[in-house]
């Protein structure tokens, strides 16, 4: 029995590797049909890094540096600018940024419209990546 479950596995170890050896059927860098195992050149993007901006997080030119608590400081430092605002919510969902703002009860409705417009503006200037939607709570 044991010697049985010995070849066995031997037998199983074998057609692993053998199976490994195949590269022509693996379809990862073959030309088709062709039976050749010629590995596909690989072309960087021409930003002087060699590809290092897309592997690399910490890189300020690499779209993912900045990350979602960045942006929303960066958004709630330039609502602190702005005149008018009594508190404001701030949601980032991909490319899209929900802000809602509660103004200063002493404002009338015009003033109101005109400090959703610079809310509006400001943040699209500072943060053009996101789409911008300003809510205003209670009018």
């Amino acid at each position: 029995m044991f010697h049985r479950t010995w070849k066995l596995a031997l037998l199983a170890a074998a057609l692993t590797a053998a199976s490994g050896c195949g590269a022509a059927s693996s379809g990862f860098g073959a030309a088709s049909g062709s039976g050749n195992s010629v590995k596909a050149k690989q072309a960087y993007p021409q930003d002087g890094y060699m590809g290092l901006t897309s592997v690399n997080p910490n890189n300020p030119l690499d779209p993912t540096y900045h990350h979602y608590r960045d942006d929303t400081d960066l958004m709630k430092a330039v609502l602190a600018q702005l005149n008018g605002i009594a508190d404001s919510r701030i949601v980032l969902n991909g490319p899209v940024a929900s802000v809602r703002i509660t103004p200063k009860p002493e404002l009338t409705p015009a003033q109101v419209e005109d400090l959703r417009t610079q809310v509006k503006l400001a943040l699209n200037t500072n943060m053009p990546r996101y789409t911008i939607k300003v809510v205003m709570n209670g009018r």
